[in-house]
């Protein structure tokens, strides 16, 4: 008797081990899966800022072929259109590589300006005042492609937020470092969320609706998955938001970060 009940008692245990294995290969899956999905919504920026570039320089190479005189300017345009595009390129295939789930030291501001390039489209363009305020020398412990995952979906959304109102608009990234923790904020004056939306923007499949600031018109995943990353880093994100004034998202980075957490 006491056999069958310790073949029962072993069977559940390795079950649930299997469960357990599943349950983390699903998030992995699904983290991978908003990855690409946040990627999707950025094709409409990076194929204009690519027309951006190739314009001036088929222009200039076309122009260049009629009169020789301009082939030192049409090879000009078309070394810094070919190396921003390559910059564009290479920030967002850092986006999609695997990388070890291995905590290192990043700079902030190194791992923001790799985050800007990969949105590719110059915040100018929209009118939109972009204000970096963070320290040269600032570190932090983490997974870098995590944590720049988690902040590219901010700043799509902060973008989305301010272009739903006229200018001025302006979008803020400020990061501070403190004895046990980093603080990486971005904020907007776009058209903040809804006192009654606070509560559940991080839920997920959860939308605000058409026209109420914020991913009205996905699926409700990106705000849910970049609370999960930044708890999976040892963190957490914050919110404050004001309805017709703004929001400020705030990544909350502790100074350690340990490689058990990235199940």
């Amino acid at each position: 008797m006491k056999i069958v009940r310790k073949k029962k008692a072993d069977n559940r245990t390795e079950e649930l081990g299997r469960l357990r294995s599943e349950v983390q290969s699903l998030r992995r899956q699904l983290r991978r899966s908003q990855s690409l999905a946040t990627l999707g919504t950025m094709t409409a920026m990076v194929a204009h800022e690519f027309n951006n570039i190739l314009t001036p320089v088929i222009n200039y190479a076309q122009l260049a072929k009629a009169n020789p005189a301009l082939s030192a300017k049409a090879l000009s345009y078309a070394a810094s259109g070919g190396q921003r595009a390559y910059e564009i390129c290479n920030a967002i295939l850092g986006l999609t590589r695997d990388q070890p789930p291995q905590p290192a030291e990043v700079k902030v501001l190194e791992l923001l300006n790799d985050t800007l390039s990969a949105m590719a489209r110059d915040p100018a363009r929209d009118a939109i005042e972009l204000v970096v305020d963070v320290p040269a020398e600032l570190t932090v412990n983490t997974r870098a492609v995590e944590l720049q995952q988690v902040l590219l979906n901010l700043l799509i959304n902060a973008r989305e937020a301010v272009l739903k109102r006229p200018a001025p608009r302006r979008i803020e990234i400020t990061a501070a470092g403190e004895s046990s923790r980093t603080i990486i904020r971005i904020s907007d004056n776009g058209v903040g969320i809804a006192r009654k939306d606070l509560p559940r923007i991080f839920d997920p499949f959860y939308t605000t609706g058409k026209g109420s600031g914020r991913s009205g018109q996905g699926c409700g995943l990106g705000l849910s998955f970049c609370r999960q990353a930044a708890g999976a880093l040892g963190g957490r994100l914050l919110v404050a938001s004001t309805a017709g004034e703004g929001s400020t998202f705030s990544v909350v980075l502790p100074s350690e970060v340990l490689a058990a957490a990235a199940g």
